[in-house]
Formats: C-alpha cells, sequence, structure tokens
C-alpha cells in the first residue's frame, strides 16, 4: 500500500505543487530597477500604475490618498474608530476623468453614508463598483500596449483541476490505509493531501500579462519602491534632518538628468516625498513614511514658520484616517459622505457637476 500512495499520491502532489510554486514565480513578474527614482513619470497615475505592480487591492485607497495629497479632497476622520471617516471635497478642485470614475465609485447612486460592514451587501456593492473601475483602468492600459487583452488562466485552470482529480484519489487512499490500519501509508496520504491543498492557495487563477512596452514603466516603478525603502531604512539609521544621510545612499544611483531631492530646499523637498505617499501605499509602506513625513514636517516647522504657514498639512489627516480604517485597505470601506467646502453633503458626482 505505502508504494502505490507514493506512486499514485505522493509523488503527483509534489509534482503539481512544484508546478503552482513556478506558476506563482511566473505571475510575479518582478522588475529589476536599474536606476533609483524620485518621482513618478509625467503621464503615469496612481490608478494605473498600481495594476503595472499588481497592487489591484490597494489601488483604489492610493488614489483616495493621491486626492488628498494634491489637496482636491480632505479626509476627515470622525471621533470615534467606528465612525465614517468624511471626504471634503476642496472649492475649486479640477478633478480628472479618472478621479472622477473614483469618486463616482466611491459615491455612486449605492453608496451608504455609514461605514461598510464586512460580509454586507453594501459591501459587495462597493466591491462591484472598484473592480468595474480597475477593470477599466486595465482596459485603458491594454489599448496602450502596456499588458495584453486576456489574462493568463490555462495554467491556474489547469493545476486546479489536477488538484481536484488528486484530492478525489486521495481520498480513497486514505480510506484505505485507514481499514487496512497501514499508518505509514496513512501519514503518506496525509502529507499528499497537505500538498494538494497548498497546491489550491499559491497557484495564481489569472494574472496579468505585461507587454514589452510596460518594462520602462515597471522598472520605474521599482526604482520608485528602492528610493521609498533606502530613504526609509536610512531615517531609522539616522534619524537626522532630511537634508542629512538619509538621502546619500540613493543619489549615487540617481539618473543624470533626475534633480535629487537633496538639491532641493526643504520645502520642495517635503513636497517631492510627499507626492510619493500614494506611492508609498501602493507598496504597502505608507506607516513607514509617514512617519518620515511628520519629522521633516516638524524639521521644516522650525526653520521655515512663514513658509509652513502656507502648507495644509494633509499627512496628519491621512495619517489619522487611515488609523480609524484600520488599514489602507480598508479606507475605501470605510469613507462616509462626500462633502462640499461648507460642509454639504454631494449626493453624487452627477450632482458635482449639476449635470
Amino acid at each position: 500500500m505505502l508504494t502505490a500512495v507514493l506512486i499514485f499520491a505522493i509523488l503527483p502532489a509534489f509534482l503539481i505543487l512544484g508546478l503552482g510554486l513556478v506558476a506563482r514565480a511566473v505571475a510575479a513578474q518582478r522588475p529589476k530597477p536599474r536606476v533609483v527614482q524620485y518621482t513618478p513619470e509625467r503621464d503615469s497615475t496612481v490608478l494605473r500604475d498600481a495594476l503595472l505592480v499588481d497592487a489591484d487591492r490597494r489601488a483604489a485607497s492610493a488614489a483616495l490618498v493621491d486626492l488628498a495629497v494634491k489637496r482636491k479632497v480632505r479626509l476627515l476622520a470622525g471621533e470615534g474608530k467606528r465612525e465614517p471617516i468624511g471626504v471634503e471635497l476642496v472649492a475649486g478642485a479640477v478633478l480628472t476623468a479618472e478621479e472622477t470614475a473614483l469618486l463616482e465609485a466611491l459615491f455612486g447612486p449605492e453608496h451608504t453614508s455609514t461605514r461598510v460592514r464586512r460580509f454586507s451587501a453594501d459591501r459587495r456593492a462597493l466591491a462591484g463598483r472598484l473592480k468595474s473601475l480597475l477593470l477599466n483602468t486595465e482596459h485603458a492600459l491594454a489599448r496602450n500596449g502596456l499588458v495584453a487583452e486576456r489574462r493568463v488562466t490555462w495554467p491556474g485552470v489547469t493545476l486546479t483541476v489536477f488538484a481536484y482529480l488528486g484530492m478525489l484519489v486521495e481520498a480513497l487512499f486514505l480510506v484505505f490505509t485507514i481499514v487496512s490500519g497501514e499508518w505509514s501509508a496513512l501519514i503518506a496520504t496525509l502529507v499528499a493531501i497537505a500538498a494538494t491543498i497548498a497546491t489550491i492557495f499559491v497557484t495564481p487563477s489569472s494574472w496579468r500579462r505585461f507587454l514589452p512596452a510596460a518594462d520602462a514603466r515597471r522598472e520605474h516603478l521599482a526604482g520608485l519602491k528602492q528610493y521609498i525603502e533606502l530613504a526609509e531604512a536610512d531615517r531609522l539609521r539616522m534619524l537626522q534632518s532630511p537634508s542629512g544621510a538619509e538621502l546619500r545612499t540613493t543619489v549615487a544611483a540617481a539618473p543624470v538628468d533626475a534633480a535629487a531631492p537633496e538639491q532641493s530646499d526643504p520645502v520642495t523637498r517635503f513636497h517631492l516625498h510627499e507626492r510619493l505617499l500614494p506611492y508609498a501605499v501602493i507598496f504597502g509602506l505608507e506607516r513607514e513614511w509617514i512617519a518620515k513625513l511628520k519629522l521633516e514636517h516638524a524639521e521644516l516647522g522650525q526653520t521655515n514658520l512663514a513658509t509652513l504657514g502656507d502648507l495644509v498639512d494633509v499627512t496628519a489627516e491621512i495619517a489619522i484616517a487611515i488609523d480609524a480604517a484600520g488599514s489602507v485597505v480598508e479606507l475605501t470601506s470605510a469613507v462616509g459622505d462626500l462633502a462640499d467646502g461648507t460642509g454639504n453633503a454631494i449626493g453624487g458626482v452627477f450632482e458635482l457637476f449639476n449635470l
């Protein structure tokens, strides 16, 4: 019995598990940065860049943070953690079509003014609207020749089918080994079942295929992530001013035509770093980057009090909103009403433009 289990259960189970791990590695398509980058590309948007690095779960929240960083909206957290987060449209803000689509997805006709509860119909409706938003963004990337029109699905489907067929065979072996009392064969069968279940979890169901035209953009984003990671590591290590050592490790790797942040005045440097906050959200480094911005803001206030008076510190508002939401991924689920600068609720984006 043990020999049969090894041949017909253990061997196939670990074979498809290995193929699942290979599929996962291929699906990652991780680009390697050639140089450290300090700013996003000029013609990029946060939503599109999020999809180019497969950060779909963080895309909408990063885009909302981007609106706050650009001073187009304000994120106003309530007093309690269960209170919805208000979104206030700044007077005179000019929204792009993509930004309008984001607000329509968040505050469309089906939006509720309360926080969306887990496993509720409202949460499913919000997830559906955001999925449509990301799908439209992916179609835009396909039209620009950056991603293939169809996702790669056959490896995930094939391996999942093999996994379920393998579990049927393993279930038969499980019954036979229990009846016969062959404990070594029983343990081997349980190992095979565990490997088969692991295959289902590690194998991606589908992934987008990036075309050669996207390589330069993805390498740029990888360089941007490297800069955020290096700057944060220097902040933790040195804990000194932004004009000091926390930028030295990256300047040598910068492209020749790039304006290194350390070459800018403190106010410009703060705004450059603040502009990277949505990308820190994309890369999962938002809390570390917010801590860095708070440090720079405090040091800026000690030396540039006159200039600081003209700045609106959105970093603190964003940090409070993320804490109130519980995590940046939950930020879009925690928003309440969309309001204008006077506090009046806006019934939707169509009302916003008086359409």
